[in-house]
C-alpha cells in the first residue's frame, strides 16, 4: 500500500508540474499528495510552506540549495544591455598616451579593461583596440570622456531590453524551487530502492533546470549592471590618412624606388619565362640556315 501511495504521489506531482499552475495550485496538489501518502497532520502545513516560494526554508536546505541561496533576488525593472564601439584618430606617436588615458578613465568610473591589442604598421603608425567594462550608470559619462581623447571617426551604441526575460526566468525559478523542496521531502520517506531512485531522478532533473536558470539570471544581471565599450585607436599615418598628403622628397623617392623594383621584377619574370623559347628558336634558326646552305650547294652544277 505504501508503494502504491508513493506512486500516486509522484503521478499527481507530475501532473501539477505539467499544468504549470501558480503557487496556490501547487500547494493544493502537494497537500493532497501528502495526505494520500498517509502523512501526519503536520504534513499539510509542510506542503503549504513548500507551495509558498516566499516562505523561509527551515529544513536546513537540500541538495543544490547553496547555489539558490547565493543568487540574490533580482529586482524587476528596466533591465537594459548597452554596448558601444568608437573609432578615434589620434596624433602620431601618441598611441600609448591615448591608451593609458582610456585605461585611466575605466578605473576612474569603477570599471576594468577586458581586452586590448596593438599593431604597428610598415609606415610606423600604430593602431589597436581596447575593451572596457564600467557600471551601467556611468556609461554615458565614459562616452563623453573618451570622445575628448581624439577625433571621433565612428560611434555605434546598441541597447537591448531584457526585462521581460528576467520576469520569465524568476517565475520559472520559483516554481522549480518549490518542486525541488517537495520531491526532497518525498525522498526521505521512500521505503524501497526503486521508489528512492525514481524520486532522485526527478530531483536531479529539477536541480539541473535550477542551475541553468540561475546561471542565465547571473549572466543577465552582470550584462545589465555593467556596459562594455570597445575603443579603436588609430594614429594618423599613411595607411589611415583620408586627406591629401603633403609633398615630400622622401615620399617621391620611395615611390620612384618602388616603381623601379616593379619594372625590374617584371623584366626578370618575362626573361625567365621566355628564355627557353628563345634558345630553342635560335637553335631551330641555325639548323634551318645550315640545311638551306647544304641544299643550295648540292643543287649547284659544277663548272
Amino acid at each position: 500500500m505504501k508503494t502504491m501511495a508513493l506512486v500516486m504521489v509522484i503521478s499527481m506531482a507530475l501532473l501539477a508540474g505539467c499544468a504549470g499552475g501558480g503557487g496556490a495550485d501547487e500547494g493544493g496538489s502537494d497537500s493532497a499528495a501528502l495526505q494520500a501518502a498517509g502523512e501526519p497532520a503536520g504534513g499539510a502545513e509542510e506542503a503549504a510552506a513548500v507551495a509558498d516560494p516566499a516562505a523561509p526554508d527551515e529544513s536546513g536546505g537540500g541538495v543544490g540549495d547553496g547555489g539558490a541561496a547565493a543568487l540574490r533576488t533580482i529586482a524587476i525593472g528596466d533591465r537594459i544591455v548597452r554596448d558601444g564601439t568608437m573609432r578615434l584618430r589620434v596624433e602620431d606617436d601618441t598611441f600609448d598616451d591615448a591608451f593609458n588615458r582610456v585605461v585611466g578613465l575605466a578605473d576612474r568610473f569603477g570599471g576594468t579593461v577586458l581586452s586590448s591589442d596593438a599593431t604597428t604598421g610598415d609606415d610606423g603608425s600604430t593602431s589597436g583596440t581596447v575593451t572596457v567594462r564600467v557600471p551601467a550608470q556611468d556609461f554615458d559619462d565614459l562616452l563623453i570622456a573618451v570622445s575628448g581623447i581624439g577625433e571621433v571617426e565612428r560611434r555605434s551604441i546598441t541597447s537591448e531590453d531584457v526585462s521581460g526575460e528576467f520576469v520569465d526566468l524568476e517565475a520559472r525559478l520559483r516554481h522549480n524551487r518549490a518542486q525541488e523542496r517537495f520531491y526532497l521531502s518525498l525522498l526521505g520517506r521512500a521505503e524501497t530502492v526503486e521508489d528512492a531512485i525514481a524520486v532522485q531522478q526527478r530531483v536531479d532533473a529539477i536541480q539541473e533546470t535550477i542551475e541553468q536558470l540561475e546561471g542565465r539570471l547571473r549572466f543577465l544581471d552582470e550584462r545589465t549592471s555593467f556596459s562594455r565599450l570597445t575603443i579603436e585607436l588609430v594614429e594618423v599615418g599613411a595607411a589611415f590618412q583620408t586627406g591629401t598628403a603633403q609633398p615630400s622628397l622622401a615620399r617621391y623617392w620611395a615611390t620612384a624606388r618602388a616603381a623601379l623594383v616593379n619594372v625590374l621584377g617584371a623584366a626578370l619574370v618575362v626573361t625567365t619565362v621566355a628564355l627557353p623559347f628563345v634558345i630553342v628558336g635560335a637553335l631551330v634558326f641555325v639548323v634551318g640556315r645550315r640545311s638551306a646552305l647544304f641544299d643550295r650547294r648540292a643543287t649547284t652544277p659544277e663548272a
